[in-house]
């Protein structure tokens, strides 16, 4: 269905930009029940979603005034300025809330945030958890920042895109993703590390991924659980295996590997921190004190 000049009340939710993420978020809601208006600047990655009952806009001006919130999941900030700019957009943002789910700086959004204010609109600034095949997953996270009365109005919505959705001030939430995303993505890359690793060992690297995977989900889980208890209370008793034993074992599993011919800058770099970690006179701690060698005077008092 196409509509030139949608109104505002007639529509749940304007989702503008339809490659992968779009595409799947506009399907979460309508998979809901929602009536979704969309819109992209090549409109033949529309059809699937037009059969599917959202409502094709002939402009992104019309899609920001379709719906009382427009979700943005463009190229970039050049994208969404230029959509900005355009004639009549203005008019379109106000009474409108904006979630901005385009990767940008904090600058960048910030600057957005302002501009869709001074336009009488309500800016929220997201950030998603997720791959788009997880979009909508309960078990998914999602990171807000921007007019907290915004998302506190429309927090219902934003849930059906991940089942956790979480508001933070603007310096709290951009930290915050920094730094989740960094130990993310720092996982992935270590667990490939470790996968091609067993190539040298001549093993299979599908069977090997696949063991890895189902033997290291418990322990993997455990040990963040209690490190976490560890910077809560300030205890880093060496009660289930002291650092100075991880650094050991450390060392023969890097050498193993090496004398393999195995590429491993990542576990070597684990390596270093446990030797760091005990010229610091850490040792006889638990592993988890190797936060010290980042965060010293927070991870002693345990105070955040």
């Amino acid at each position: 269905m196409r509509d030139e000049n949608p109104g505002r009340s007639g529509f749940d939710v304007s989702v503008l930009g339809l490659g992968a993420m779009g595409t799947i978020m506009a399907q979460a809601f309508l998979r809901q029940g929602k009536r979704v208006a969309i819109w992209n600047r090549s409109a033949d990655k529309a059809e699937t979603l037009v059969a599917a009952g959202a409502h094709l806009c002939e402009s992104a001006e019309a899609a920001l005034a379709a719906s009382p919130v427009a979700v943005l999941v463009l190229l970039n900030d050049e994208a969404v300025r230029a959509i900005f700019d355009a004639v009549g957009v203005s008019r379109a943002l106000s009474n409108c809330t904006i979630v901005n789910y385009t990767t940008n700086s904090k600058e960048e959004s910030l600057a957005l945030h302002a501009r869709v204010n001074a336009a009488g609109g309500q800016y929220l600034k997201g950030v998603i958890v997720a791959y788009p095949r997880n979009v909508g997953h309960p078990r998914s996270y999602c990171i807000h920042t921007g007019d907290r009365d915004a998302f506190e109005r429309h927090g219902e919505l934003l849930k059906i895109l991940a089942g956790h959705t979480l508001f933070l001030p603007w310096d709290e939430a951009f930290a915050f993703s920094t730094t989740l995303h960094a130990q993310l993505f720092a996982s992935m890359v270590v667990f490939y590390e470790a996968v091609g690793a067993s190539h040298h060992f001549g093993m299979s690297i599908p069977e090997t991924a696949r063991r890895v995977l189902d033997a290291s989900r418990f322990f993997i889980s455990d040990a963040l659980e209690d490190a976490v208890r560890r910077f809560e209370s300030g205890n880093f008793a060496g009660d289930q295996a002291r650092l100075d034993v991880h650094a050991s074992a450390f060392e023969y599993l890097a050498e193993a590997m090496q004398a393999r011919g195995a590429s491993i800058p990542i576990f070597d770099a684990v390596c270093d921190v446990t030797r760091s970690a005990q010229s610091m006179g850490y040792g006889d701690q638990d592993i988890s004190a190797a936060v010290k060698t980042f965060a010293p005077e927070a991870a002693v008092t345990g105070v955040p």
